[in-house]
């Protein structure tokens, strides 16, 4: 399933994983999976994992004419409030927004360049840190809201000699508790 995503993302195209169910089912474990546990690593972690070493693979083929830029956000939308993961003590309360051309987005939603699967999981770290939780009668720790992880690859090949360059750009969102999708610009 996620090397298929990761495939569709790579040739350009937007794509969402995510998990739904019952409290206490294992939706965040099977998206995130344990902490410094390379082992246990989740789905997220693992196609992020795999997206740089894909791109790597890529640029090492194709050379000086490939570039790709990785840029990732992290939101929680929790009683139908968005939130800011990576920007916490920014404003609580994000608007959605549609744009004529790309579709809905989040406004001053934060959105960090990587370079590596370790900035990313960083990242997702201190995200989780603002993440809310609550205790329910499943489970003591509950995270009652519901997460948004979107990674923008943009991919650019130029042509040296035709003085061209072409652009695919894609989003990839492996997310987890989704009760709704939520597209980026």
């Amino acid at each position: 399933m996620g090397v298929e995503a990761l495939d569709h993302a790579l040739e350009g195209y937007n794509v969402c994983v995510f998990a739904y169910g019952q409290t206490g089912s294992g939706k965040s474990y099977t998206m995130m999976g344990k902490p410094d546990d390379p082992e246990h690593m989740g789905l997220s972690p693992r196609l992020c994992r795999d997206l740089f070493s894909r791109l790597e693979k890529i640029q090492k083929q194709r050379g000086q004419e490939f570039q790709s830029i990785v840029e990732l956000s992290y939101m929680e939308i929790y009683c139908e409030r968005v939130r800011d993961l990576l920007n916490p003590y920014g404003k609580s309360n994000l608007r959605v927004r549609e744009h004529p051309v790309y579709g809905p987005y989040v406004e001053d939603l934060s959105r960090c360049a990587v370079q590596s699967f370790d900035e990313i999981n960083e990242l997702i770290e201190a995200g989780n840190m603002s993440r809310t939780v609550a205790a329910t009668n499943m489970n003591e720790t509950s995270s009652r809201s519901h997460a948004v992880l979107t990674l923008l690859v943009t991919q650019r090949e130029i042509d040296a000699q035709a003085q061209l360059a072409a652009e695919k750009v894609a989003s990839f969102i492996p997310a987890h508790k989704l009760k709704t999708i939520n597209w980026e610009q």
